[in-house]
């Protein structure tokens, strides 16, 4: 899989709540792909986030079935 040099995949640290400015909310435990800018770049170096892969689709469709019903369970 071959992944645009100017995106990159980030999560938060444990224990981190980062604000995603581009979207205006805080970046998921899961992660997102974000534009690769200087404020991302600073977050990498702060140790903020962490840069990995995306999940796979099949683990990105268990998760998301998985918060729905637990939504629903509460």
């Amino acid at each position: 899989m071959t992944t645009d040099r100017k995106q990159v995949h980030v999560k938060p640290a444990p224990g981190r709540v980062v604000l995603d400015p581009e979207r205006g909310d805080d970046l998921p435990a899961a992660g997102r792909l974000v534009a690769r800018s200087t404020y991302w770049v600073r977050r990498i170096q702060d140790n903020d986030v962490i840069v990995g892969e995306p999940p796979a689709p099949a683990d990105t469709a268990k998760a998301a079935k998985a918060a729905v019903a637990d939504k629903g369970a509460k």
